[in-house]
């Protein structure tokens, strides 16, 4: 399959941001050079800063996504009162354990702090607060431990999860295992079949770090 032309990425990225309700596109610019696409502009946000960029991930030919989107929010919180909201949106997300994660707030921006059990609770995380009002950007500084998930057939259950989740034709991406991290490398053919792959390896028991090398490649 030839490689997209930049104008024909740049037009399908500009035509999904504009199509999914989740994203205001009308401040945001896209350009593209050799199949990196760079996203400008302003957004009220931070979870619409994020799923611009996963929408664009979607696109085929897109090599590598560069976000340089503001946060501009009309709501005037202070820190003291966005850090209680943002602390009750977690102490209500469900697949979390009761203070396991704690937040800090300066100037609008949050950092997650804390320890969890699984790479699925740490996303969880992100999610409960990424689209808050006031939040203009995350830190996510959660770890992941779970030392009581066996590490002997962890690659084995990586492998085999993605072999169930992707045509094993097209399956090109190498697992490797060192302690609780994992290292994920070889090609992919988009960055939303990365973005899956690696969180494929994320849901894996005792998997505390994901280290992402893979490659886009037509």
């Amino acid at each position: 399959m030839p490689s997209r032309t930049d104008n024909a990425i740049q037009r399908d990225v500009l035509e999904e941001l504009k199509w999914d309700a989740a994203v205001d596109a009308r401040n945001l610019g896209v350009t593209v050079a050799g199949g990196i696409v760079t996203i400008t502009g302003q957004v009220s946000t931070y979870g619409e800063n994020r799923e611009a960029e996963r929408l664009t991930e979607m696109i085929p030919g897109v090599k590598e996504v560069i976000v340089n989107m503001e946060v501009v929010t009309a709501d005037a919180f202070g820190d003291a009162e966005l850090g209680v909201a943002v602390r009750n949106a977690l102490s209500w997300a469900a697949y979390l354990p009761i203070d396991a994660v704690s937040a800090r707030v300066e100037d609008g921006w949050v950092t997650l702090s804390g320890t969890v059990h699984s790479g699925f609770q740490r996303q969880n995380a992100e999610n409960a607060v990424q689209f808050m009002r006031g939040v203009k950007g995350l830190t996510n500084a959660i770890t992941v431990a779970n030392r009581d998930a066996p590490v002997a057939d962890m690659k084995a259950n990586i492998e085999s999860a993605l072999t169930r989740r992707y045509d094993a034709q097209d399956q090109h991406v190498v697992v490797s295992v060192d302690g609780r991290i994992v290292t994920l490398s070889g090609t992919v053919t988009n960055g939303w079949q990365r973005y899956l792959m690696r969180n494929s390896a994320w849901n894996a028991p005792g998997v505390e770090d994901v280290r992402d090398h893979m490659r886009i490649v037509d």
